[in-house]
């Protein structure tokens, strides 16, 4: 559905529904010009107030819409305290790159600026004990798909190795991470090389194994070297003292 057909579903279906919307804005695959026949409509509408943000997935004539609905104030709140700390910004990016299908008004020149600048911030930095935590997720999965030999576990490792050593790598460089196609997407365009080794490794995992594994290595490798590199001994987590069940008894100890 090209953005032309879903703008007229938009209004002739669903803006009846919100008449108060200030700002309606089709996002994603659809805005992009890149719709395959699965791709719903990303649709945010932006009020003058809400009492409570809310998403709703709907089914009008047949097309998927994947609704947001905001007020300026719950739009801050869900970018900088929701998606901002695990460094994605999906919903500024809808904003910064949809198309609006209503009139032009101040509210949405504000989104628009706003969003631009939430996005320009960038992620926050991963602190020295995320960096660490990440640091040994990555070093035992890389342990772990170079020992494994059961190919289906293989892949397995393989594809969480991918998604932690993906996002680590944009989130310390400073950028912003995303999910699915959206992480492989960041990656390229921040690291290209690095996307095409993952790339090469994961295309060759279960036929030539021993090269994908080697590959994985080096990835891992490059990417933690500026952070200290692999991490195993010496890394220590001290769970907090009130993770207790305090009505919990043992036999005592003979």
């Amino acid at each position: 559905m090209d953005i032309g057909i879903a703008a007229a579903l938009v209004r002739a279906q669903l803006l009846p529904r919100w008449p108060d919307a200030r700002v309606a804005i089709i996002g994603g695959s659809t805005a992009r010009g890149e719709t395959t026949p699965t791709s719903d409509i990303d649709l945010l509408l932006l009020f003058d107030h809400v009492d409570q943000a809310w998403r709703d997935t709907l089914k009008v004539e047949g097309q998927t819409v994947e609704l947001f609905g905001h007020d300026a104030a719950t739009f801050d709140y869900f970018c900088r305290e929701i998606d901002g700390p695990s460094g994605r910004m999906p919903l500024a990016a809808m904003v910064m790159d949809g198309v609006s299908i209503l009139p032009e008004r101040p509210l949405l020149r504000w989104l628009r600026q706003h969003a631009e600048a939430l996005h320009a911030a960038g992620p926050p930095a991963l602190t020295p004990e995320t960096l660490a935590r990440r640091r040994y997720a990555i070093t035992t999965l890389l342990e772990d798909v170079t020992d494994s030999t059961a190919p289906d576990e293989t892949l397995a490792i393989a594809a969480a190795l991918y998604l932690e050593l993906a996002d680590f790598a944009l989130r310390a460089a400073g950028a912003w991470s995303g999910g699915g196609r959206h992480l492989a997407r960041r990656l390229r365009a921040t690291s290209p090389a690095l996307a095409a080794t993952l790339t090469d490794a994961m295309g060759t995992v279960l036929t030539q194994p021993a090269a994908a594994k080697l590959a994985f290595g080096r990835a891992v490798h490059e990417v933690l070297a500026p952070h200290g590199g692999l991490l195993l001994e010496g890394f220590r987590l001290d769970a907090p003292a009130a993770w207790r069940s305090a009505a919990t008894t043992a036999p005592a100890v003979a």
